[in-house]
């Protein structure tokens, strides 16, 4: 047990070592990589160096939990309000294509010539005379106008 105690204590006390890596060229242009510095003879070289430890963690803001509280909070708000303004224009296109292609159906069946029959209020069917499907034609023309533009 003191064995371990001692080897853990000497691992972390140890003071990190400084690490240099060479790269060089030779003559016959072989690249060579070593902890010792290159001959005289080489092309070229670069020293390499490697950081013995690693790099230190970025520096906290001075924020207080609240004031970092408080931010987090007024994204999340601004967050879920561009979320809802997304899904309200979608929504929005959605029900103007709907609307614009019922329009245009409604114009179709109206312009085609045929019979159109109508209910009262009682539930009894009636045959559109050419006033009614004027009016009917002319409001179809508005609908679509609005919706399709």
């Amino acid at each position: 047990m003191k064995i371990l105690l001692a080897l853990t204590a000497l691992i972390f006390y140890a003071s990190p070592a400084a690490a240099e890596m060479y790269r060089w060229v030779d003559a016959q242009g072989k690249v060579h990589y070593s902890d010792q510095p290159p001959a005289e003879k080489s092309k070229s070289s670069k020293t390499l160096n490697i950081p013995s430890q690693p790099a230190a963690p970025a520096a906290e803001s001075n924020k207080s939990w609240q004031e970092k509280e408080l931010d987090y909070k007024k994204r999340q708000t601004t967050a879920a309000d561009t979320e809802a303004k997304k899904k309200k224009e979608a929504d929005d296109a959605k029900t103007k294509t709907e609307n614009c292609d019922k329009s245009k159906k409604a114009l179709k069946t109206l312009e085609d010539g045929g019979r159109i029959n109508t209910y009262d209020d009682k539930g009894n069917r009636t045959v559109m005379d050419d006033a009614q499907r004027a009016k009917a034609m002319d409001d179809a023309k508005k609908a679509v106008s609005e919706w399709c533009k």
